[in-house]
Formats: C-alpha cells, sequence, structure tokens
C-alpha cells in the first residue's frame, strides 16, 4: 500500500531532496546519513545524484513503523 502511494507521488526513484522531505529531514543531514553509511535504504549514485528506488524506502519505513528489523533489498542498477 505504502509502495503505491510512494510510486504515484514520486515515480520508480526518490532523489535526495525529495526523501529529505519525506522524512521531514534537512538535505544536509539526509549527505551526513550516506557518507557515514548509517542510512541502510538501497542506493545507487548516478554522478553528483543519489537515486533511492521508491520500493525500498517504502519497505524501510513500514520495517521503521513496525519494528522489524529486516536487511534492505540489494539494489541491482543497470544502465543502458
Amino acid at each position: 500500500m505504502l509502495s503505491k502511494v510512494l510510486s504515484e507521488k514520486y515515480g520508480p526513484f526518490m532523489d535526495t531532496k525529495e526523501l529529505a522531505e519525506l522524512f521531514k529531514i534537512k538535505q544536509a543531514s539526509l549527505y551526513q546519513q550516506l557518507y557515514q553509511g548509517k542510512l541502510d535504504i538501497p542506493h545507487a549514485k548516478l554522478g553528483k545524484k543519489y537515486l533511492f528506488p521508491t520500493p525500498a524506502v517504502a519497505q524501510y519505513m513500514t520495517n521503521l513503523l513496525t519494528g522489524l528489523n529486516v536487511p534492505p533489498t540489494p539494489l541491482r542498477l543497470v544502465v543502458d
């Protein structure tokens, strides 16, 4: 359900600005978590841009809300 709602709003991937807005934190705080390896959401860096698969963000949020400690699904990025 959450995955569907987020996918409709953000599409298949979210960038750092969208993710920071969703989590209601500053974008700089999100970058700090990325650089320190504290963000357990699969992501890919394309040039200077970080992209997060929307279904993985939904899974991460669901795990936080339900208290489940499920490891994130690995990201497989294919660039044509």
